[in-house]
């Protein structure tokens, strides 16, 4: 018996051999273009249909790596080891050509099958550019204590800041982005998710990468809140707060453990710092800067997700994390509160700067809230209720997008049905113009 398994696993052998597929890393591996984040780029790469294949993937002729996007190699080749297939690496042997080979090796991922399948193990990468697994608890320490040695030399909030943003991803990610090895051989592993950051020193920049290959955002939010119809719109949501796809459908809220709460806090600490971050699920991208919160869909999907940091260092920032925490679950009770409230009068209720920053200007994104959203509200006879609070300023395209056409669907009741609290007279005066406007017979056409 064991010889005719032995041979049927040869035959699988020379079959999947004699079907070789060869992918070859670009020149230019990383997710910016020209100083612009652009994330098809990189994920244009991956191939996620191979199944019981033999897969070279070349890295040896890519000159120009970013370490975060290339950490994304790892989780790709344990995804097709999962899918039956045998993975090679071709690498550069030179050492010191400063290309992906060198900062494959400085990430110590040559290893990575090793730690994909041996949960006591993990990378022995450079101290500076850590690559670290993650699977349980043990892991998740790990990748706290290398956070401390990055920060130790600049303000104690930094570390406490730079801690508090990784706690909240590493444990998303612990709790939501599970998958499994699908081989036989492995079929109770979990495959790990990833950590990858590192401290560029010139620039006083820390950047890192979260990363798993499991169910995505989208999947994980609809199964407490069904009727998701986007990966964008999914991404919107899990920034909100009081959000988790964990609780039970009858009352979301009832926890009062801070669950539905982390990725709203960090995205506003990560705003506060005047730092950046793309979160990345599916198709689509969600972009959260000082300035304001964009999405946009992708033309390849990464299925699972994965979160991108960059955050300045400054050694004397003066800064105090406790009242910024304070401040964010305060303005998180204060939109719960008024959701509630506004539920219960049949009313809409939409934060400003929650949806879409402090200072919201990409019109694609209001016409798409509009359409999805609000004109759903308006015909099924809600009263719209518009939070400006903490709102700086908003152009007129902006404004006009997001409430002409409710307006002009309304008529003469827009004053009686929308509502607007907390704008500043600036754009108060805006709103005021585009009601006068779209409830006249002159009315203008977006």
């Amino acid at each position: 018996m064991s010889d005719w398994k032995s041979e049927i696993r040869e035959v699988k052998k020379r079959v999947r051999d004699a079907s070789r597929v060869e992918l070859s890393l670009p020149p230019y591996f990383n997710f910016k273009d020209h100083d612009a984040f652009d994330f098809d780029k990189a994920l244009r790469f991956f191939n996620w249909g191979l199944r019981e294949r033999s897969v070279l993937i070349d890295i040896s002729k890519c000159r120009s790596a970013n370490y975060q996007t290339l950490s994304l190699l790892i989780l790709y080749a344990w995804r097709l080891k999962s899918n039956g297939c045998r993975v090679d690496f071709l690498i550069d042997e030179e050492v010191g050509s400063g290309g992906a080979s060198d900062i494959w090796r400085m990430m110590g991922a040559p290893g990575l099958f090793s730690v994909g399948f041996n949960e006591n193990q993990n990378f022995r990468s450079n101290d500076f550019k850590p690559l670290i697994a993650i699977r349980n608890h043990t892991d998740f320490k790990v990748a706290m204590e290398q956070s401390g040695e990055f920060s130790k030399e600049f303000n104690i909030e930094y570390i406490n800041t730079l801690r508090y943003v990784l706690s909240e991803l590493l444990y998303n990610t612990l709790e939501h982005g599970i998958a499994f090895f699908e081989d036989k051989d492995s079929w109770n592993k979990r495959l790990p998710s990833l950590i990858q950051f590192t401290w560029y020193v010139k620039r006083d920049e820390i950047q890192f990468i979260v990363a798993d290959v499991g169910m995505g955002i989208r999947r994980h939010l609809s199964q407490t809140y069904p009727g998701i119809e986007d990966d964008e719109q999914a991404l919107r949501k899990a920034i909100q707060p009081q959000v988790s796809g964990t609780f039970g459908k009858s009352d979301p809220y009832t926890n009062k453990n801070n669950a539905g709460m982390g990725l709203f806090l960090s995205t506003n600490i990560v705003r506060r710092l005047r730092a950046d971050m793309h979160i990345v699920s599916g198709n689509g991208v969600l972009h959260v800067s000082p300035a304001d919160v964009t999405t946009r869909q992708l033309e390849c999907a990464w299925p699972g997700t994965f979160a991108l940091v960059s955050i300045g260092l400054e050694k004397q920032a003066g800064f105090d994390l406790h009242s910024w925490m304070a401040e964010f679950r305060q303005a998180a009770n204060r939109e719960q509160d008024a959701k509630s409230k506004a539920e219960d009068e049949g009313t809409f209720y939409l934060s400003i700067t929650n949806y879409f920053g402090p200072y919201p200007e990409d019109k694609s994104a209001a016409i798409k809230y509009r359409d999805h959203t609000l004109i759903p509200a308006v015909d099924d006879g809600k009263k719209i209720l518009l939070d400006f609070d903490g709102v700086i300023s908003s152009p007129h395209s902006f404004l006009n997008a997001l409430i002409a056409t409710p307006i002009k669907r309304l008529g003469i009741n827009a004053y009686r049905r929308i509502k607007i609290v907390n704008a500043k007279p600036e754009i108060r005066e805006t709103i005021d113009f585009i009601l006068e406007d779209n409830t006249s017979n002159g009315s203008l056409d977006l």
